[in-house]
């Protein structure tokens, strides 16, 4: 199962929640078309889960459950990501860096580092997008990149055409010109996406095993 994580905190007219859809789809097409059956993903998007922050207390350090699930939903975020093979994680560009609420997850997910590193040897990919041409979209990327290498993931990039694909799916609102699209209208980024879902589900078959 390959799950995607919507980093925004909004669903509607959210432009990397529209992006990691597409990742999603072609992923599945993969694993669809190689194992001839159906394919299993999972979108889960941040918003819909109460996180609260972590506090330092370390509890994680000395094996023990962290006292701040007891009051919120990150223990059914913790049962939907754990089956996964594959995770891909799409976030905006919130001033450079990862939304608040993204952020959260991920460090209340030292939990699942701590107890005997549960995340390791998932395959990882990383999405994003931003208002402006420059936006700190790569700087994103690093910083997703970053944690899933702490969490003992195998990170990968896309294979697509050298010169037309990055190594991850990225874009902006704003265009050369200076105008503004969304997502939707950025083919780009739609393929950069696209090809970046294509490439996890095919580590995934690989490491499970299978063709492709």
């Amino acid at each position: 199962m390959i799950v995607g994580i919507g980093g925004s905190p909004k669903k509607e007219k959210s432009n990397t929640r529209f992006l990691l859809e597409k990742a999603l789809a072609a992923a599945s097409e993969v694993l669809r078309t190689a194992a001839s059956k159906e394919s299993t993903t999972l979108l889960l998007d941040i918003s819909d889960f109460e996180i609260r922050h972590c506090t330092g207390c370390d509890a994680c350090v000395r094996k023990k459950p962290c006292p701040e699930s007891a009051h919120d939903d990150m223990p059914d975020l913790e049962r939907r990501i754990l089956p996964a093979d594959g995770i891909i994680i799409a976030a905006p560009s919130y001033f450079t860096s990862v939304p608040g609420a993204l952020k959260d997850f991920m460090d209340r997910s030292r939990t699942m580092k701590m107890l005997d590193h549960q995340l390791k040897d998932k395959v990882f990919g990383a999405i994003t997008y931003a208002g402006l041409r420059y936006g700190g979209q790569e700087h994103v990327i690093d910083v997703l990149n970053r944690y899933a290498l702490g969490q003992g993931m195998i990170v990968v990039g896309a294979v697509g055409s050298p010169v037309k694909h990055g190594t991850f799916g990225s874009g902006s609102m704003q265009t050369d010109e200076g105008k503004w699209r969304s997502s939707e209208a950025d083919a780009l980024a739609i393929d950069a996406s696209e090809e970046l879902g294509r490439r996890v589900a095919q580590l995934v078959m690989q490491t499970n095993g299978s063709e492709g």
